[in-house]
């Protein structure tokens, strides 16, 4: 499908300028396979590096971890809540697509028709290189030229997605390529198959409209249903790990290790999955921080240094019954 006639367009709200992005067709084929034992990953590279399906095929049955995409394309606005995507060089939202830089410049991030917000990065919108594929894992690579779609630093971002012994292990890189030093952030989103979340945090961030506001002293919720109305919820003093609970009564653990320190456990009203996302910072982190507020998770990285997070999606743990009795 071509571009949509987009290029060189502006909304004005707010008194802010926001420059439109181009909204392109992701394919979703050729995928890559990747297995360990029962365990299976399939990755769309062209589609942003998002991971299509990741399954475990044992004597219980087969077990869809994650919402499987189903789809063969979609526009890179309208992405399929489904699978689990990269997010880099930012998590959720930036306010009005825009912040104050450390020298006291404004980035200004060009974001697609009708969003004011940008959202998760350029990671998913872009077709990732395979710079290695073997029969359990696979590296991808994004390279970000200075000055694209707003953001002035060049970066590169390399994934290594792995099938192992335990399930999944997914594992990202970024490396300052600019002559200055950047701000980053970085994360996972998965949407999962599961009905509920055990996961331990500290603090909870009251937010406006998925735009985080502030810390609260509001103890966080330890259990995380699946629910019709639907929550978002920004949580931060995260020990990286999580149990999800399936319906079937399987279980998948998730271990994810620093600068991963924050998660976002995020429901739609109605929606058949639940998000459990390890993310390095909160959501507008970037403008929080300039703000002074503490505790956001934004980094800052050196030119020519990097930052590395790993998640390990662990389906190991799921023995049959001894009685042999289905659950």
């Amino acid at each position: 499908m071509p571009a949509r006639e987009t290029r060189g367009l502006f909304s004005y709200r707010s008194r802010v300028v926001t420059k439109f992005r181009e909204v392109v067709e992701l394919q979703a084929e050729p995928r890559v396979s990747i297995s360990s034992g029962p365990h299976i990953i399939e990755i769309a590279p062209q589609a942003g590096g998002r991971i299509m399906r990741f399954a475990t095929q044992d004597e219980r049955g087969e077990q869809e971890w994650l919402a499987p995409v189903t789809v063969a394309s979609w526009p890179c606005d309208a992405w399929p809540k489904s699978g689990s995507y990269p997010l880099v060089p930012f998590s959720n939202r930036v306010r009005d697509s825009r912040y104050a830089a450390a020298d006291g410049s404004i980035v200004e991030l060009a974001t697609f028709p009708g969003m004011p917000h940008a959202l998760h990065g350029f990671g998913q919108f872009a077709a990732w290189s395979v710079e290695l594929q073997e029969a359990d894992c696979v590296v991808l690579r994004y390279a970000h030229r200075e000055g694209e779609h707003g953001w002035p630093w060049a970066f590169e971002a390399v994934q290594l997605i792995e099938a192992n012994a335990d399930g999944a292990r997914l594992s990202m890189r970024v490396v300052n390529r600019s002559s200055r030093p950047m701000p980053i952030g970085l994360g996972f989103h998965p949407y999962f198959n599961a009905l509920e979340a055990e996961v331990e945090t500290t603090t909870l961030w009251r937010h406006e409209a998925e735009i985080a506001v502030e810390p609260t002293t509001e103890q966080p919720a330890r259990r995380h249903v699946r629910e019709a109305d639907g929550y978002t919820r920004y949580l931060s003093g995260w020990d990286g790990r999580a149990t999800l609970h399936y319906a079937n009564g399987r279980t998948l653990e998730l271990r994810a290790d620093e600068p991963l320190s924050h998660v976002v456990v995020h429901c739609p009203a109605g929606a058949g999955y639940l998000c459990v996302e390890p993310v390095s910072h909160v959501s507008d982190g970037f403008n929080l921080a300039s703000q002074g507020v503490t505790g956001t998770g934004i980094a800052v990285i050196e030119p020519d240094s990097e930052i590395r997070a790993s998640l390990v999606m662990a389906a190991g743990a799921n023995p049959a019954p001894r009685d042999g009795a289905a659950v």
